[in-house]
């Protein structure tokens, strides 16, 4: 069911890169309007990649909560994400007396719960790098995605140095980015890798019981 879920989620994301890819070849776009889409296709690319992290996170955690997993069982990289997200107050101590109390109370409800049911607020840092990525498996006690999936191609290299650069070119107005249609095809090639990596790294995760305490 989680791998079926996700590959179906990985099937529509590639159904609407596929529409963008095709988009500048089934209208006539004239030479300026086609380098204008193409600039702005690659924030669309980064957006559906972004997105996937998400929803991808979000299931599995999904999933992770059918499992009735308590203080005791569950690994310590969840607990500690759970209670970051849970508990705001670690951050930020309460100064007045009843933010005190509330927050005490709030701890006490959370420590005698039977059951954990793990916050879905994933920390994609609105900028889901090669380190943010790893940081995130990391964080639900899944593998590290290596840099290079293949010979003399670097996910570090693609990823942060050519997707996400130019992504942050487009968004902060440096309108004088030249996209071509080797880059978009760059691009999409980069995050179907990708996607396919994390789906492998939470399955196998969830096969092997990485979020236990003990597996």
């Amino acid at each position: 069911m989680l791998e079926q879920e996700i590959r179906s989620d990985i099937d529509e994301r590639q159904k609407l890169i596929l529409q963008i890819k095709t988009l500048y070849l089934r209208y006539e776009f004239t030479e300026k309007d086609e380098q204008l889409f193409l600039m702005y296709s690659i924030p669309t690319i980064y957006a559906i990649w972004e997105g996937f992290v998400q929803t991808a996170f979000q299931t599995y955690i999904q999933e992770l909560n059918k499992l009735n997993l308590t203080i005791n069982t569950i690994c310590k990289p969840i607990l500690v994400y759970h209670i970051e997200n849970s508990f705001k107050q670690f951050r930020e101590y309460p100064e007045r007396f009843n933010g005190k109390v509330a927050f005490f109370d709030k701890l006490n409800v959370f420590y005698s719960a039977e059951f954990i049911d793990i916050t879905q607020a994933v920390n994609t840092e609105s900028n889901v790098g090669f380190d943010v990525l790893n940081k995130i498996l990391k964080t639900f006690n899944l593998e590290n995605v290596s840099e290079y999936p293949e010979p003399r191609y670097s996910l570090s290299q693609e990823l942060d140095n050519f997707l996400l650069k130019i992504r942050n070119a487009v968004a902060h107005g440096q309108n004088s980015i030249v996209v071509n249609r080797e880059d978009l095809d760059r691009a999409i090639k980069l995050i179907n890798i990708l996607m396919d990596l994390v789906l492998e790294k939470i399955i196998k995760g969830f096969e092997n019981r990485s979020y236990l305490l003990i597996p």
